[in-house]
This record gives structure tokens, sequence and C-alpha cells, in this order.
């Protein structure tokens, strides 16, 4: 596994950032916010507490209905609150805010996270190292528990058992930073310059593989991406069943985007057929078993499959 070991640098706290022209923050935050009621107000307590000083923070909403921006936005004066009238994605939603982000780092970050230590040194990292892109740290989950949140590029034998295309953070040593192929966006720390230029995420992804998308386009530019184990944030957002299909369409467009001839036809045909085995596996499964939770991922995985089938119509 690739590596590169750098020093540990300094950190600050959140100010609220004064309006002025692009390039004069270090570091613009961006949250995309749909009905996060019941995270969003602890994510942007630990931004005030761990961003670095000036820090421009944007929230881009994408239509909720809980009144989740109405809260924050009066008990956080310093947000940039940008509003959308339909629910964009994560990709679209990241896209208009980044719009308004004058820092010159710009950091995606999940409104269902909770930074747990300063910002400043992570940023120091990307700018003391011009080869690379973007990075991610370790990603805890509400158990404080280490998850995936780097991974390998798609290929056909990846696609076959999703799974493996995650990297388990075990697999890393504890040196201060390696190379990785794609780290999740949860938390991705991106030049501002490599993001404009590569004009943001793919808005063909809705919700998954964007990140994915995004790292193969700054390794294809002649940047790296980065893993940085020894810092750490925490995130809350697990997996739900129901959104396999989901997961299955983003990494559809993935193979379109990024594959042609047999290797587009294979990967096609692993989607498909991984589709059509879960369905089988799992309506067996719940038959023997009798749990609901195995009809929900038969029903979903058929769904995934149906979605796979009119995309090619």
């Amino acid at each position: 596994m690739r590596r590169w070991i750098v020093s540990e640098l300094n950190c600050g706290s959140l100010m609220q950032a004064d309006s002025c022209e692009y390039g004069v923050e270090r570091l613009s935050i961006l949250l995309v916010n749909y009905n996060g009621m019941r995270y969003l107000a602890p994510c942007l307590e630990s931004i005030r507490r761990f961003a670095p000083p000036g820090t421009q923070v944007v929230l881009e909403d994408n239509a909720s209905t809980d009144g989740s921006i109405e809260v924050v936005e009066e008990s956080f004066p310093w947000l940039q609150i940008v509003r959308s009238d339909r629910n964009l994605g994560f990709a679209g939603g990241n896209n208009l805010a980044g719009k308004n982000a004058r820092g010159r780092f710009i950091l995606l970050l999940n409104t269902d996270t909770l930074l747990l230590e300063p910002l400043a040194p992570v940023v120091d990292w990307l700018e003391s190292h011009p080869s690379y892109g973007a990075l991610t740290i370790n990603m805890l989950d509400g158990d404080r528990i280490p998850r995936a949140c780097t991974g390998r590029f798609p290929s056909a034998m990846r696609l076959a058992l999703l799974r493996s295309m995650l990297v388990s953070p075990g697999r890393y040593g504890a040196e201060v930073a390696y190379d990785a192929d794609w780290v999740q966006g949860a938390f991705l720390l991106v030049r501002a310059d490599v993001w404009r230029a590569l004009n943001g995420l793919d808005e063909r992804y809705f919700m998954y593989a964007e990140d994915a998308d995004f790292c193969k386009r700054i390794w294809d530019a002649g940047f790296r991406c980065a893993y940085l184990p020894l810092r750490q944030y925490l995130h809350w957002g697990g997996f739900d069943a129901s959104r396999f299909p989901d997961v299955v369409c983003g990494l559809a467009t993935y193979v379109e985007r990024h594959m042609a001839g047999l290797q587009l036809l294979l990967c096609r045909a692993v989607l498909l057929g991984g589709c059509l085995l879960r369905v089988a596996f799992y309506l067996a499964k719940g038959i023997l078993r009798y749990r609901e939770i195995d009809h929900i991922k038969a029903m979903a995985s058929w769904r995934a499959f149906k979605a796979l089938i009119q995309r090619q119509v």
C-alpha cells in the first residue's frame, strides 16, 4: 500500500468570516441538509469549536420540511444559507453550495457528523503536499469504532462483491498518511482550484458513488488522494437496506462514465446478475428464517434490478 509521511502542524478555532472575495478565506465548509433536524445543530457546534479562524460555512438546504433550517438560522447566525426549492441530492446540493465558496480549500462535510479535533492540521497537510488534490480522515461510528471510509475503484470483480470495494481501516498502519483510490464524501477536503477545474461533483449521481467518481477524476487530472488515519471524525449515518437501488444506480453511472467496450458490458452484466442473485438469496433466507429484513433486502434488490433494466431501455 502506498504511503506518505509528514509531521504534525498547528490548529485553531472558529470565528465568524467577513464577506470578502474568493481566496481570502483559507477554508470553506459545505454542508447539504435534507430534513436533518436531529444531527444538524450538534454538527454545527462541532464546526464552531474545531474549524480554523475565518472559516466560511455554507449550508445548502434541499427543500427540507422539518423546520431544521429555521432553527439553525436563528442559532448560528454566522452560517451562509443557500436554499433549493427541490431536493438536488448530495452532488447537486454540494455544487450549489460550492458556487458560494471563497476558501482556498473546500471541505465537503455530512450534516450527520461531528468534528472531534481541530481541522487546521488536516488543511495544513493538504496545503504542504501539492501533489495531492483531496483527502479524508479516519471515520468513527456512533460507538467510536473505525469504519471504512476509503475504497478501491470499481471493477467487474469488485462489483461482484461490493464490500471488496471498501478498504478496512485495519488494513492501514500508523503512518500519518496513505494513498487511496477514493475517499468518502462524508468528509472530503479538496483544493478549491481542483474542485473548480473538475466542475465539482457530477450531478448525474443523486446519491452514492459520486465521491468515487470525483476521486477518479482527481487521479486522472494528475493529483492523488490521501487518507489520514491518525485524525478522526464521527459519522452517525448508517446504511438502510432500502437505499440499495441508489447504490446500484450510482455504481452503474460510474461504470457508464469511466468504462467502455468489453469492460463496460462485463460490469453491467455483473451488476444485473448480482441483483438477481441477491433477490434469490434473500427470498430463500427469508423463507427459512422468517425475518422481515430479508424480505426488505430481496425487494430492494429487485427494485435495483428493474432500475438497471430501465437505464438500458
